[in-house]
């Protein structure tokens, strides 16, 4: 996972709750683990009967139902029905991501982060915009042993391209969808209300492998869930495989008392002192007989069963615990961010020396970049270097 789509996190979770609530038009004000929230007076929702009230944030000790506000964790029956109502709407946004919204906070590649040098000035050219979308992405993964577990995860995907901008996200996330102090009256500063035009192709395509980065932010917490499963029709099958070892026992010694029954009654039988009781005799072990023979039958069918290692049961258990993985969008940010170039001003040692490289706000260097000297392609295992003023890489230098 990134630092910035968290799966069942408290951040996630208001980030995605602050931009819904922004798109009702709704007023909220910080107070410490609490929002107080206002709605607009036309505005009616599901998850509220009420226009005026509070969300308590993770942490805050105190009863859900108590009647002054709600509680916004990733368990609580208000966030539930938030996001069921949210993902009905389905609301798109729009905003622009531009150069003067960084201060100059650019991201160095790994490539410069690796290497000796220092950064003295970064200078960015914006030539052109690219079009992407930011979704809020509800992840349900259901199993028999875990029932269900929720996750709420922001991904940003390039339309064009489908390259995942994580960076985006975490501006998005952190400058536009964070709470902050104050009541909001106004748009947000770089909403775009010029109008991104994007070929429904293409936007639902995006959608969808924001939808699978969703999934994919979230795998290591999956394959948690997964071995969870696993461990759970581990036991349950342990606790059959014991069961069907203590019936064959029990079927065995069973029989071996029948046949015990059945060799004294051929005795009553041989040694009756009247008809009455030689039938009596007779008819109690046919009646032995034929349970001995049910138990036998019984027997051979374990004895079978556990020949193939109990196969059909074992399929039958890791099938029902096998987990089921559903994703759907909640929520839409459509986000003009800029392409261009950017220009570092490095230095070591006293000398300085300039980089250029292509990049985009919100996402970094967008390209390979290769040394200036002997063409190698840059990374953080090849960084640059600057050795009396002159341009290299590790390789080289």
């Amino acid at each position: 996972m990134t630092d910035v789509t968290h799966a069942v996190t408290q951040s996630a979770l208001e980030a995605f709750t602050r931009e819904y609530l922004n798109d009702l038009g709704a007023a909220i004000r910080e107070n410490g683990s609490r929002w107080e929230v206002r709605l607009p007076s036309h505005v009616n929702v599901d998850f509220s009967d009420r226009h005026e009230f509070e969300i308590a944030l993770d942490g805050e000790s105190r009863d859900e139902k108590e009647e002054s506000g709600y509680v916004l964790t990733p368990e609580s029956e208000f966030t539930q029905q938030l996001l069921d109502e949210a993902a009905a709407m389905a609301t798109v946004g729009q905003l622009a991501l531009t150069d003067s919204m960084t201060d100059g906070d650019y991201r160095d590649p790994p490539w410069i982060v690796e290497s000796d040098v220092e950064v003295e000035d970064a200078v960015f050219s914006p030539y052109y915009d690219r079009t992407a979308i930011c979704v809020f992405v509800r992840i349900d993964v259901e199993t028999v042993s875990e029932y269900q577990t929720q996750f709420l995860e922001a991904v940003t995907i390039d339309v064009e391209s489908k390259d995942q901008l994580p960076g985006v996200t975490e501006i998005l996330v952190e400058e536009f969808f964070s709470p902050k102090s104050g009541w909001r009256d106004d748009i947000p500063v770089g909403s775009d209300q010029s109008g991104v035009t994007v070929a429904p192709e293409e936007l639902a395509d995006a959608i969808v492998t924001g939808q699978e980065a969703a999934v994919g932010g979230i795998q290591e917490e999956i394959d948690e869930i997964r071995q969870s499963a696993s461990r759970a029709a581990d036991s349950e099958f342990e606790e059959y495989r014991q069961l069907q070892e203590q019936r064959i026992n029990d079927h065995q010694t069973e029989i071996d008392s029948l046949s015990n029954r059945l060799q004294k009654l051929s005795s009553d039988v041989d040694g009756a002192d009247s008809q009455q009781q030689r039938v009596e005799a007779l008819e109690k072990r046919q009646e032995l007989k034929a349970e001995k023979e049910d138990l036998e039958e019984e027997l051979e069918e374990l004895l079978q069963e556990k020949e193939q290692g109990y196969a059909q049961k074992r399929q039958e258990i890791y099938r029902r615990h096998s987990i089921e993985v559903n994703t759907k969008p909640t929520a839409f940010t459509l986000v003009t961010y800029e392409r261009g170039e950017i220009e570092f001003t490095v230095a070591d040692n006293g000398r300085t020396a300039v980089m250029r490289a292509p990049y985009a706000i919100g996402a970094g260097v967008t390209d390979e970049v290769h040394c200036e000297n002997c063409n190698t392609q840059l990374s953080a295992e090849n960084p640059i270097s600057l050795v009396a003023g002159r341009l290299g890489c590790q390789s080289c230098q």
